[in-house]
């Protein structure tokens, strides 16, 4: 064995602890990297975003402190909390970019924190799907259905 002072000795294992937590930390993106590619479907609003205000045609959401509340009161914390639940958990996919978009069903804007302007997601409802609007591409809204994502009881 070799003969290290305590000094030395203490200083073998805090470079081998430094080591050992960068190899944890790398392993970590190395397993888990490629395992949200596995859905091919995006989300309604970006990943990572904070929204603060949401403003329906009729209603206005904004976020105070950490709760919920609409310009009218009419709605329960909870109903907002779920809402904007079914906002940040929505799923779309791109569609068709040569769609002929007619005027929109409804329009609502999102603003996010840290974000000088908002989002405005339009959307249409066709029989057998819903299309959504955003910063003139088309996608189809595939989860949840266009009525989680209003304020209609």
């Amino acid at each position: 064995m070799i003969k290290l002072s305590q000094r030395a000795w203490n200083n073998v294992i805090i470079v081998s602890m430094l080591m050992l937590i960068m190899l944890f930390n790398f392993s970590s993106d190395f397993l888990n990297d490629g395992s949200d590619e596995t859905s091919p479907f995006l989300t309604l609003v970006p990943v990572n975003m904070t929204i603060t205000t949401m403003v329906f045609e009729q209603e206005k959401v904004e976020r105070i402190g950490q709760g919920w509340r609409t310009t009218s009161g009419f709605y329960s914390n909870e109903r907002l909390e779920s809402l904007v639940e079914h906002w940040i958990n929505a799923e779309i996919s791109l569609f068709d970019p040569n769609y002929n978009w007619q005027s929109p069903t409804a329009t609502v804007e999102l603003w996010f924190a840290g974000q000088a302007l908002s989002i405005k997601y339009q959307f249409i409802q066709l029989t057998d799907k819903t299309l959504v609007r955003i910063d003139e591409q088309t996608y189809q809204l595939i989860s949840p259905n266009y009525q989680m994502l209003t304020l209609s009881e």
